[in-house]
């Protein structure tokens, strides 16, 4: 009888448990970037937007709503700037394999990933894909530069050029939109 109670409290507990998806490493498709860093440059408006388009499939092929992604001991999580926008950026980007592919006049893309609160959203972010007060708060308690552990969920931008990001030309910037799921500082930055 015991038995069959704690079997039936198993399945009870996996059915209804909420499916969180499985996380990834804070990985960047390196052939996009480097299309993105060749279209910058590009003086052919024509063969720029050609660049663009391509490194616009393989991000949309690599960033998809819904998908995790987590730090680890390689690439963690940075505060950018002051920390008036809601960005991080990675502590392995840019790599120097990538660094050294760059041809002459070549600048690589900033890339960001930006969440969203209450307070702080884009129209055509889902109030669903919003990250709650406290990881916001600690984010905003954090000096500039702070380092962190961390798993964030990429959300989807009806506006964007892919399904869970922008690129912005002017500025060379590579903007993808999350929400944070996990977020602690690492000791010792």
């Amino acid at each position: 009888m015991n038995r069959n109670v704690l079997t039936l409290a198993m399945v009870c507990a996996v059915t209804l448990m909420p499916a969180l998806p499985c996380a990834q490493a804070l990985e960047l498709p390196d052939e996009a970037l480097l299309l993105l860093a060749s279209s910058a440059a590009d003086p052919c408006s024509l063969c720029a937007e050609q660049e663009r388009k391509k490194a616009y499939r393989i991000l949309s092929d690599a960033f998809i709503p819904g998908q995790a992604l987590e730090s680890d001991d390689f690439c963690r999580l940075v505060k950018a700037g002051a920390g008036d926008d809601n960005e991080l950026t990675l502590t392995c980007y840019p790599s120097e394999t990538l660094k050294v592919s760059l041809n002459e006049g070549e600048r690589l893309p900033e890339v960001v990933f930006r969440f969203y609160t209450l307070q702080n959203r884009l129209v055509g972010i889902s109030e669903d894909d919003l990250t709650g007060d406290a990881l916001a708060e600690l984010y905003r308690a954090s000096r500039p530069g702070r380092v962190f552990e961390g798993r964030i969920i990429l959300v989807p931008y009806k506006y964007g050029e892919g399904a869970t990001y922008n690129y912005f030309p002017q500025t060379n910037k590579l903007l993808i939109h999350c929400r944070l799921v996990n977020l602690g500082p690492v000791p010792h930055d």
